[in-house]
């Protein structure tokens, strides 16, 4: 089939990427495309960059470090399935090249296709066994000590990046995009890009120090490889995130950086404490409190799997349909001796690496009184609006002072020892965390531009503002407001446009449907439109809605031009379907869409 496409977005079934023909999209991230393709019978899968190779003369240096960024992870997973391409575990690299210019155009590479599933889809189909579970859990960790070997460190470990054979059960790694290769490019100033509730406390640390402003890259370790295959052995046990990944990204961070998760076994007490303990090691918050190794780590997984005879071990590890386990009395002193430990830990690491001066604490708070006082003066031109800013000084200013008494009392950052029972439908209750302060905004703000997140934290809806005058002389040209269209929320959500979708906070990717297929139009077809969405404490006619912003075209020639067009109509506001949960809102794939002058 003939490839009329200029961008990978606009890439589908039957297209060609040079010799090899796509089969089906496999899914698409931030940085990129996977797409099932086929060659002369057999199947691969293919990887190819969001944006094509840079071009220094034309280009200022930030903006070839950003498109570099993206071809970088690329590059860096083909150097390093190459260097290991005899190592099971790891699919095998078959090609490298670029699509549709063989040297200006989206690099993409081929690996063999993993006859599989995703480990997080295997283990809601199989419901493993602690047996099951620990079989791959001893598998997952020889590949990557093998890595380590290498001086190789994943630096973005997750269950996603897992995938368990359809033949004989054993997990294959298939996403090394934001590894560390002994001699490759860095691929970024401060952290490399990563998964926000998945990050090591030491990277949190390091993001709050903001050396990163002066260039420092975060000095990686094996360290940071164990405490996220914690993680995902957490999530394995229990159904459930150490911290749970849709809470406000200042609390998620602080969450991170001072509480103790619950014990898988106190969650769900079929999990056996063995390899229970296995995994609170993993998520010490000092690196040197975890497991010394990969191999290590290997050694402790064989001795806990000793037990594997038991009866314990072969009954499928399921969370009780009522939920997590309510919290005993011998939990709550459990976490009591576990804080003591740690304070005790705490007290042998010098103490002005462990709290800010002062004077430290007195600058950062003068900062936050100068950032409201901003936020006065640019709104002394409207009433209303200075009323709200007004009432977001009266609720900033108090956490601003907590977060001076947090960072200079730290070491009773540990758990509480509350009884709650309260549980998230992943990850734990048990965190006291502190919200609003600047330099959790300040590290909130640092994930938004690193790793792509959607971080309307509080899911505040965005204020209202003009549209840029280049996009209304825009849609005036291509005849928005005259000719019709609907709206495709969302190419990536799976189903037809007579189905109902479900939506997450942050960007989507939607496509533009003429409505009157005896019209002439503007817009030639697969044009595509990039938006975000807010899902949470939005209200429209008494009722849960999302609000949708639209602000760029990507014509099927190459061409980005911007928009201002909303989601349903003038108001951005479309109300929830029924069976809509927080952070998971239901809506129809496709939708009118709203064209305005001004953002409501």
């Amino acid at each position: 089939m003939t490839t009329n496409a200029f961008h990978p977005d606009h890439l589908k079934p039957g297209n060609m990427v040079g010799p090899w023909r796509i089969v089906e999209s496999l899914g698409s991230g931030n940085f990129g495309h996977v797409f099932k393709v086929e060659r002369d019978g057999d199947f691969f899968t293919l990887k190819m960059a969001v944006r094509p190779a840079p071009a220094p003369p034309q280009e200022t240096p930030e903006r070839v470090l950003e498109e570099r960024q993206v071809d970088g992870r690329m590059r860096h997973e083909g150097a390093i399935l190459m260097a290991n391409a005899s190592h099971p575990g790891l699919p095998h690299l078959r090609a490298v090249d670029r699509w549709p210019h063989p040297t200006r155009g989206y690099l993409y590479i081929v690996t063999d296709h993993v006859l599989g599933e995703p480990f997080d889809r295997w283990r809601e189909r199989t419901r493993p066994s602690a047996a099951q579970l620990v079989d791959v859990f001893i598998e997952v960790v020889r590949v990557v000590a093998r890595l380590h070997a290498r001086g190789i460190l994943i630096r973005d470990f997750k269950g996603e990046h897992v995938i368990v054979s359809a033949t004989d059960n054993k997990p294959v790694l298939v996403d090394m995009g934001s590894a560390y290769l002994p001699g490759g490019s860095t691929l970024t100033v401060g952290l490399a890009p990563g998964t926000p509730h998945a990050l090591p406390p030491e990277c949190i640390s390091f993001i709050r120090e903001e050396a990163w402003k002066q260039g420092a890259r975060f000095d990686a370790a094996a360290a940071g490889d164990l405490y996220q295959l914690g993680v995902f052995f957490y999530e394995a046990l229990t159904e459930c995130w150490p911290f749970d990944a849709r809470m406000p990204a200042d609390e998620l961070l602080v969450a991170i950086e001072t509480a103790i998760p619950r014990a898988p076994h106190r969650l769900n007490p079929e999990v056996p404490q063995s390899l229970s303990r296995i995994v609170l090691k993993l998520l010490e918050k000092r690196p040197e409190d975890r497991h010394e190794s990969a191999e290590a780590l290997l050694q402790a997984l064989w001795d806990a799997a000793k037990e594997r005879s038991r009866k314990r071990w072969k009954v499928p590890l399921r969370l009780p349909a009522e939920g997590p386990a309510p919290v005993t009395q011998d939990e709550v002193e459990e976490r009591r001796l576990q804080k003591q430990a740690a304070e005790r830990r705490a007290r042998e690491t010098p103490k002005q690496k462990m709290e800010l001066s002062r004077e430290q604490a007195l600058e950062q708070f003068a900062a936050a009184i100068q950032e409201v006082e901003a936020e006065l003066a640019t709104a002394e031109a409207q009433a209303d609006r200075r009323k709200k800013v007004l009432r977001r000084v009266a609720l900033g200013v108090g956490p601003v002072l907590l977060g001076l008494s947090l960072f200079t009392t730290w070491w009773a950052w540990l758990a509480p020892t509350s009884t709650s029972t309260a549980e998230s439908e992943k990850g734990s209750s048990l965190v006291s965390t502190l919200r609003n302060s600047r330099p959790n905004m300040a590290v909130a703000a640092w994930l938004c531009a690193t790793f792509g997140v959607g971080c309307a934290a509080p899911q505040l809806r965005p204020l209202p503002e003009d549209c840029p005058e280049q996009a209304i002389e825009t849609m005036k040209d291509l005849r928005l407001s005259v000719e019709e269209y609907h709206l495709i929320i969302d190419i990536n959500q799976p189903g037809n446009d007579q189905q109902l979708g479900v939506y997450h906070a942050g960007k989507v990717t939607g496509r533009l449907v003429r409505i009157w297929n005896n019209r002439p139009y503007t817009l030639p077809e697969g044009t595509l439109v990039y938006g975000q969405l807010w899902t949470e404490g939005l209200i429209k006619y008494g009722k849960e809605a999302v609000l949708g912003r639209y602000s760029e075209l990507l014509l099927p020639d190459g061409r980005r031009v911007p928009v201002c067009l909303s989601l349903w109509d003038h108001t951005g506001l479309m109300m929830k379907s029924p069976g809509s949960k927080p952070g998971a809102a239901r809506l129809p794939r496709q939708v009118q869409v709203g064209v305005l002058d001004r953002w409501p």
